[in-house]
Formats: C-alpha cells, structure tokens, sequence
C-alpha cells in the first residue's frame, strides 16, 4: 500500500508538486491543524450536480460524502485522513456487527438516543424500511448487496408492490435488527456503511420523489433544494452529538452551490474573500490553476491533498460489434494516451498512471503492465496492428460518451484525439452530470466507450471485481458494469473466491483475477486518483478522506476561532 510520503516524493519528482504542497501527513493539510469552533455558513462550491440524495439510490462518491452530513448508517468511515479513513466504525449500531451461522447471519444493536429531524426514535424497522426500498423498479441506482446477499432477495419487489417486506430482515425489538444471508458473507459489516442502510421513516417515504427531501437522521435536514442550483442544510435540532462520534456538526448552515464554472470555483477560491473565506471545494482544482496555486506559498498553505481507493478507466461496450473482439479492446488499450487523461486532471497531482485494475492502495493488489507504452502516452502502432488483424485496417467509428463538464469535455477530446492515432474515429456524446451515471447504467441508452471510474465501497476487491465485471449483474436500469463484460469463467472464480474463508488469501486471489480480467481488456485503467482540494483561509479540520477520492470529508468542516 502506498503511502502518502511516497506519493508526495513522485510527484515531486515529476516537478509539478514539490513534497511539501503535499501538506501533511496522510492526506491532511495546514487546513487541518486549526481548531474548528462551532457556528458560522460552511459554503461549498461544487462544479459538479448531485446525482441523488435518496440513500437507496445514491452511489456516487460525491453524493455519498453529502449524504454524510443528511442521514446515518449503521456502521460508516471513520473521520480520519489517510489509511485510517479507510476503517469502518460504528454509527447508529453500537457495534460493527455480530455475525453467527458462519456469518450468514448478522445482527445489529442500535444506540440508544438516536432521532430523526422530527424528533421521533430511529427504529430497527425504519433501517429494515429503508434496505426494503432499495429493491423496489422505481430506484434502480443503489447498489447490488442486498438483492446479492440477503435470503429472498432474487425475488422481492420491494415494498410498494411488496408491503409484507423482507423476512429475511428481522426487528425483533426497536433497537434490534437481524440480516439473514443466503451465503457467507465476512465483510458485511463493511456493507452496511453504504447509504442504502440508512432508516427511512414509512410515513416520510414519498416514492422517486424522495431523492428531493430525504429525512434526517444526522446533524442537518435539509431546509431548501434547487435541483442543478443549490442545497442549503441547517441544523437538525434532534442530532444528539453524544450518539454520534463521526459527524462534527459545528457550521449552524451548510451551502451547496451546484454546476458552478470549475474555472470560477478556482478563482473564487483562489481570492478568499467575503463569503468564500468560509468555502471549500467538493471537486480537486482544475489542471489551469496548478501552477498559479503550487508558485504562490500563502494558496498553496490552503490546498489540501488526500490519496483514494478510486480509479478512473475508459469503458469498452463488449456488448456493441465490433467491440465483442478482444483484439479491438486490446488496439483501444494501446492507443490510449493516459498521461494526456491526467493533464486534463491536472497532471501528476492527480494520480498515478495507472495499469492494472486494482489501485495499490487495495489490498491483493498485484503491479503488472499488459499494456506498456512509453511514458503511457500509448502505443498507436500496435493498436494499429492488432486493428489489422482484427479486420479493421481502415479504421473504426465508434462513440464515446461523458459527463457534460468541463472535466468530462476535456477528457473526451483526450480520447478523441488519442485513438485517432491508431485510425480510431471518436464522436463524443456528452451527457448531464446528474444524468450521467443513469444513464450509462443503462445498457440501451449507451454507447460503445464511457469515461469511467470506481471507488470501492470499501478497501478490499470484493467490492471492485465482482461488482464491475459479474456478467450475472448486468441490469437494465443501474447498471455498474458498463463494460457488459460477461465471462462464465470468470463468474465462476468470483464464487470460488466469495467463498474462500481466508481474507488474506482471498485479496490474493482477487489480484490474480484482476490480472486475467485485463488482458480482456473490457476497461482500459489510465488514473490512480489523488484529489488536491483549495479550502478558503477561515475553513478548519479539512483533509482528504480515502473513500471519497481524496475529497474533503465533509462532516470534520468547521470555521476557524
């Protein structure tokens, strides 16, 4: 595993960030030595759109971190830069989970004191409510894990079509709940971290329309919400902070200005004056900026770094001819050139190149390179002799689609002009930020490539490999393996290593599949993230959190003294 020190050493040497931007240690920054002090308006300023606040459906790494500050799970991250960042810790549980039966089956206490917005008790049921939604048609987005894993999942509807519920979910009391598996399943513990174990009062629940108001559980509710414009949280007075060891709360108002000019977001920023004193970042700086940021000593002192579990790739639709050739796939992964992907990032600042499918940050992680080009500006000949073989001599149209940012803009003409090189015709097809995912999740509505990434829903490759490349989980609607790469030996290895009891030897063997996976080439990995994030000179406890790309962990944000 990687550690912030090494990283920091590389791109010093790169001599586009000296070691000491880096900031401190782990992903924290000078931001994060002040003390923050209760009180004041946290503003963040956001170039991007929340794809969904309804817990049962959001699965984006951004929405997640605000969601954060919105509603509690079970168990989540602990507030901590850096590898610690990555351990899960008790939130509405007062534990991480007692598993018996082999870990087929998992319960769960709740603590006591916890209340929603209103003022009402957090129950076992409302979490029981709450994973029960997330099987219903109406909100596909959300992850697979308990259609995955719970008894009786492969053929619940969910509770609009299904009010019974779940029986494999039980609330034998309020405070009690108990997760009953069709298999072993060692991490789930980890599992219930994710958004979609939130509690969901019944009464509250108002169908797709919930991804607008979803009801508090944690420190703020939402007070007003102008979809693609702005989100203003302010203090739920019915937080308890003695329940909660994660979540701060110390700003009285959180704003979140949305779709912003990725360049404004900067310059904004970069002036720290009037209200943007007390604004961050949600996104890294834009690659314009970096060198005005890095030369001046007093900016570079409010730039925050944090490493990542992510990864960034271009997915291959195997699904579209004449993509179904491995060979095509293969000439698309030569060709690409990854170092001009990251100086659309903003270069080595933002991460490493990157050549297998598992970050090194992951465990079982295995170095490889089946790809190689020099300094990972692609190789367009070989593309162009693979192409050749495959019958393509004269070329390919093919389109790419990507978020409708700036960034994604950016990125595509990358591609674009990349794969022209190996005689690879591109159309880009841009796509709204907050459609984005839904619709790239969508096997019908996409096209032949995708700018893409994945950030583990916790460090470890059971939530990478078989949620990205299982063929069995191929869905109309919510799709995560936009690849559609559909292996029958390859699912098969999934379920041996699902079962294979020992977590060492499994990450093993996770990495040597990973490895297999690649030289199908149905993803091309070119960035091992890291996020450098501007804070305003009045913003404190700021440092990057590992499972949110390096981004800002949002719940540690307050204003200084």
């Amino acid at each position: 595993m990687r550690t912030r020190r090494a990283a920091c050493a590389l791109t010093a040497a790169l001599g586009l960030l000296s070691a000491a931007a880096c900031g401190g240690p782990d992903g924290s920054g000078p931001a994060a030595d002040a003390t923050p002090a209760p009180g004041g308006t946290l503003h963040v300023l956001s170039s991007i759109d929340l794809e969904h606040l309804d817990p049962s459906r959001a699965y984006v790494t951004s929405t997640q971190d605000v969601g954060r500050l919105v509603y509690r799970t079970l168990t989540t991250f602990a507030p901590a830069p850096g590898q610690a960042g990555g351990q899960i810790v008790p939130d509405l549980a007062t534990d991480t989970g007692r598993p018996a039966d082999g870990a087929r089956t998992w319960t769960f206490t709740l603590k006591e004191g916890v209340k929603f917005e209103d003022g009402r008790p957090v129950t076992s049921k409302d979490v029981k409510y709450g994973v029960e939604r997330t099987f219903a048609a109406e909100l596909p987005e959300g992850p697979p894990y308990a259609r995955l894993w719970l008894a009786g999942g492969e053929t619940y509807k969910g509770p609009y079509k299904d009010p019974a519920g779940l029986a494999s979910i039980e609330t034998p009391d309020e405070r009690t709940i108990v997760f009953r598996l069709n298999r072993p399943v060692a991490d789930f513990g980890s599992a219930v971290s994710l958004p979609m174990f939130a509690p969901v009062p019944q009464d509250k629940d108002t169908g797709v329309a919930y991804d607008n108001r979803p009801f508090s559980s944690g420190p703020y509710r939402i007070d007003t919400f102008e979809p693609k414009k702005r989100l203003t949280l302010v203090r739920n007075p019915a937080w308890d902070r003695a329940t909660d060891s994660v979540r701060k709360g110390l700003p009285d108002k959180v704003v979140i200005d949305l779709n912003l000019d990725p360049a404004v977001v900067d310059q904004r920023l970069i002036a720290g004056q009037g209200e943007d004193a007390d604004a961050v970042a949600l996104e890294p700086i834009g690659p314009a900026s970096v060198g005005r940021v890095m030369n001046d000593p007093q900016l570079k002192k409010r730039l925050v770094t944090g490493e990542s579990i992510n990864i960034r790739f271009l997915s291959i639709n195997t699904g579209h001819r004449p993509l179904d050739d491995v060979r095509v796939r293969q000439a698309i992964a030569y060709a690409l050139d990854k170092d001009a992907l990251r100086t659309t990032r903003g270069g080595p600042i933002a991460g490493d190149l990157a050549t297998t499918l598992l970050p090194p940050t992951l465990p079982g992680a295995a170095p490889g390179d089946p790809y190689p080009s020099k300094d990972g500006k692609g190789d367009p000949d070989k593309a162009k002799a693979l192409l050749a073989a495959a019958g393509h001599a004269s070329g390919l149209e093919l389109t790419l689609d990507t978020p409708a940012t700036a960034g994604g803009k950016a990125q595509g003409e990358a591609v674009q002009a990349s794969l022209a090189r190996a005689g690879i015709t591109v159309k880009i097809n841009e796509i709204s930020s907050s459609a984005f995912y839904s619709t790239v999740g969508s096997p019908a509505r996409q096209h032949d490539l995708v700018i893409d990434g994945w950030t583990p829903d916790w460090p470890g490759a059971s939530t990478y490999l078989p949620i990205l490349f299982d063929g069995r989980l191929i869905t109309p609607e919510g799709n995560n393996n936009r690849a559609r790469y559909d292996s029958p030996d390859v699912d098969a290895r999934l379920d041996e290593i699902a079962a294979v009891g020992d977590p060492a030897a499994a990450q093993s063997a996770y990495g040597e599949l990973a490895g297999r996976i690649m030289r199908d080439a149905p993803v091309v990995p070119f960035l091992w993230d890291r996020a450098a994030v501007l804070v305003g000179p009045n913003v404190a406890g700021a440092y990057g959190h590992t499972a949110f790309v390096g981004r800002l962990d949002l719940v540690s944000l307050g204003l200084r003294k």
